[in-house]
């Protein structure tokens, strides 16, 4: 199935461009975030990267050691993804597909990650669901998924009457980024909740967080049946 949220996000990163995603960054933020995975991830972890982009985490967690495979919509990116896969002499699979529709068979993966507002990205409802479903499925027993991005924040009237907050709740903000439009979905505990219980994900966890030097809501899914999620935040 084709979802309208992803054809707006194929667009906008085919006009953005790897080096003009690159050029949004900066060092001390991806070196944040692989301070805190390294903290996080088992010694020889099979990780999933979804939304990896050009390769900002799969290359270097697999410099790290870690059996690192790479999905995101964008040709272009993956294409990016697998020069500098190369270039640091790494072997990545990587390939072009949707988060919602995983090519990769039950618990191939020890870990999940969707970070960088790539899960936020899916606007409806049923493609949030189908997405956290494809992840849950992939995750092997003991294992765990991340997703991290923007946290919900209560629409001004100003942002509903200019179009910039839209859809159910007003949980959709659209941003223009670079000049070209990139709209993402906010949630919080209810919205993840929710999400989760309609996918089947038995154990999870909503998790403010400074994140990258930003303050982010992490949703962190537990495969372990019967295994308590981290301490600090909703769970099932």
């Amino acid at each position: 199935m084709t979802y309208e949220s992803e054809a707006i996000s194929r667009a906008f990163y085919a006009a953005l461009t790897p080096a003009g995603l690159a050029g949004r960054t900066r060092t001390e933020w991806d070196e944040i975030v692989l301070r805190d995975l390294a903290e996080m991830l088992p010694p020889t972890s099979r990780i999933l990267d979804l939304g990896c982009g050009y390769g900002r985490l799969s290359v270097p967690l697999a410099v790290a050691g870690y059996r690192v495979t790479g999905l995101d919509l964008s040709p272009a990116m993956i294409q990016a993804a697998q020069q500098n896969a190369a270039a640091a002499d790494v072997p990545i699979p990587f390939g072009v597909g949707s988060m919602t529709d995983l090519p990769y068979d039950d618990a191939s993966f020890d870990v999940v990650l969707c970070l960088w507002s790539a899960f936020h990205e899916l606007l409806e409802a049923d493609a949030q669901t189908r997405a956290i479903h494809e992840m849950w499925r992939v995750l092997e027993d003991d294992g765990f998924g991340l997703l991290e991005g923007p946290p919900y924040t209560s629409p001004t009237e100003e942002e509903i009457a200019s179009g910039k907050r839209r859809g159910p709740e007003y949980r959709e903000r659209w941003d223009v980024v670079e000049g070209f439009l990139n709209p993402h979905y906010l949630h919080d505990a209810l919205s993840f909740a929710e999400r989760c219980r309609a996918a089947g994900v038995t154990s999870f966890a909503v998790l403010p967080r400074d994140w990258g030097g930003r303050p982010r809501l992490l949703l962190h899914l537990t495969k372990t049946a019967g295994g308590a999620p981290p301490a600090g935040g909703r769970t099932s």
